[in-house]
């Protein structure tokens, strides 16, 4: 089975749908960006991984969780599941072979108004956004608009399956899962 990435920006849907795709082949080793970049944080501060723009973010890391997922599935022959924002799809593409599967999920183009109102429509108490000032998530989400679009692009421009998240969040997972079987 090949390595799945799911990547696309900020709160679109991809630790959900790691969980349901982990659900569904339980043979997966599900791994987050998250917890991969808390680690760096914590063992090895003078990386700057907190900032989105450090040069250890951008290319030691995504760099690292390739390679892992490679050699795990060669060595165990157990493919890996990998969720997060780590890196533009562009990026990501670079680094991967014909093991590999990436699942692009995005806001299809809409402006930080939107994006906020979605967030605000699907905030969940688990979610880090729930009891943030609408301020505060502009702030946050100050870059997406842009990287979705440039992932958006480079999706049409490489045959990459851009899925949009911010309507009918449920089908667009429904419809992944059943394409699954396909690769």
């Amino acid at each position: 089975m090949k390595n799945i990435y799911i990547v696309g920006v900020p709160r679109t849907g991809k630790s959900t749908l790691s969980k349901l795709i982990k659900e569904k082949y339980p043979i997966y080793n599900q791994l987050s960006f998250e917890a991969i970049r808390n680690g760096f944080i914590g063992s090895q501060p003078d990386l700057n991984m907190e900032s989105r723009n450090s040069e250890a973010r951008k290319n030691i890391l995504p760099k690292y969780i390739t390679t892992f997922a490679s050699w795990n599935n060669k060595i165990l022959s157990a493919p890996t599941l990998i969720e997060g924002d780590f890196c533009s799809v562009e990026t990501l593409s670079s680094l991967l072979d014909e093991n590999d599967l990436v699942i692009c999920l995005g806001f299809g183009g809409r402006n930080i108004g939107e994006i906020l109102k979605g967030i605000r429509e699907n905030d969940t108490e688990f979610d880090y956004t729930k009891n943030w000032d609408d301020e505060k998530i502009k702030k946050h989400f100050y870059d997406i608009v842009e990287s979705d679009k440039v992932n958006h692009n480079y999706c049409i421009k490489n045959n990459i399956k851009y899925y949009d998240t911010y309507i009918n969040r449920k089908e667009v997972f429904i419809e992944i899962l059943n394409n699954l079987d396909e690769f």
